[in-house]
Order: structure tokens, then C-alpha cells, then sequence
């Protein structure tokens, strides 16, 4: 089973969209046979992301801070919840033996879990690709930054070539297929 790392947000946001599309494409990737790791919340979009991959039989582990495992309320529905120290080794053990990286709207924690992933692929330390789901345009403005950045010369190519955006998740499924292989349930 390849496991893929999700990055979310803690919130809902203000469209449904949000939650309604990242449940969806949790359970997609569950029924073509990925499990998760993941912030370890029940809550907002993170919460929709693993309800999505449970109800379709995915297997999800969730890794969170001691210190935030009641404001982001714990999820007690996957099927393995670790309790870490710190954020630092909250961020290790996601990254470690993921086949991909997944981004969903979310506020500052996932845009540092975005940015120190992208940052460690530039570094050549991370060979695993990053798919984000656009929600509603949610990621355009990271996007522009991102292009104004290397136009400016401060991003190099190898830290962005392996960013694929999708704006649902049919697509997004479309692109880890294209960059992992289909391996359907």
C-alpha cells in the first residue's frame, strides 16, 4: 500500500466546497488502495479528508502534538493515532516513507508544511511529488507568488517541477495516477 501525506487545514473555511470536495477525494484515493498519514485532526478539512478515506476502507494514521491534540480534537475514527512531543517531529514522521504529498486549503500550519516540503524538494532531500486541490482558486495566489519568486530568481525550477494542481478531485486523482501509477482497488 503507498502512503500519501495530507496536509489540511484545522478550519472548514467559509465555502462547503471545502469540506465537501476533500472528503471526496479522500475516499477516492482510499478506494484505489492508498493509505494516509496525516495532521491527526477531527476537525475541518483535515477531519473530511480521513472521514472520506474511512468510509471507502482506507487506512489512515494521524500524528499530533501532545499540545494540540485538544484544540485539533484528536481523531479517534482512524485507525492509528501517535501522540508526539513537538511539531518538528510531527513534520519527520509525515514525511517519512511517503510516496506523495497532498495540500488541501488551509491556513498558516499547512502553508509551513507546504513550504518546508517544497523547500526540502529544491534541496534534493524529498524526490516525492506535491499535489495540491484548488479549491474554488483557493491556491492561485501561491501560485503567482511562487512564478514572481522565480522570475526574481529566488525559486529554482527543481523545487517547483513537481508541484501538480488540481482543481477537483477527479484531476487530482488524474495527476497521482499519472505520477505514481494507477493501482485501483
Amino acid at each position: 500500500m503507498r502512503q500519501l501525506c495530507v496536509f489540511a487545514g484545522a478550519a472548514k473555511g467559509i465555502h462547503d466546497q471545502y469540506e465537501l470536495q476533500s472528503e471526496r477525494l479522500g475516499s477516492m484515493l482510499a478506494a484505489r488502495d492508498f493509505s494516509f498519514i496525516y495532521g491527526g485532526g477531527r476537525t475541518g478539512l483535515m477531519g473530511a479528508f480521513a472521514k472520506g478515506a474511512i468510509t471507502a476502507d482506507g487506512h489512515v494514521t494521524g500524528i499530533i502534538p501532545h499540545f494540540l491534540e485538544s484544540l485539533e480534537v484528536g481523531n479517534t475514527d482512524i485507525q492509528k493515532l501517535l501522540i508526539v512531543e513537538s511539531m518538528h517531529e510531527r513534520k519527520a514522521t509525515m514525511y517519512k516513507d511517503s510516496a506523495g504529498f497532498i495540500v488541501l486549503p488551509g491556513g498558516l500550519g499547512t502553508l509551513d508544511e507546504l513550504m518546508e516540503v517544497m523547500t526540502w524538494k529544491q534541496l534534493g532531500l524529498i524526490q516525492a511529488p506535491v499535489f495540491a486541490l484548488d479549491i474554488a482558486g483557493y491556491w492561485q495566489p501561491l501560485l503567482s507568488m511562487l512564478e514572481h519568486a522565480g522570475k526574481q530568481g529566488f525559486v529554482h525550477n527543481r523545487g517547483i517541477i513537481d508541484f501538480h494542481v488540481g482543481s477537483d478531485p477527479d484531476h487530482i486523482v488524474d495527476l497521482i495516477d499519472q505520477h505514481l501509477g494507477k493501482n485501483s482497488a
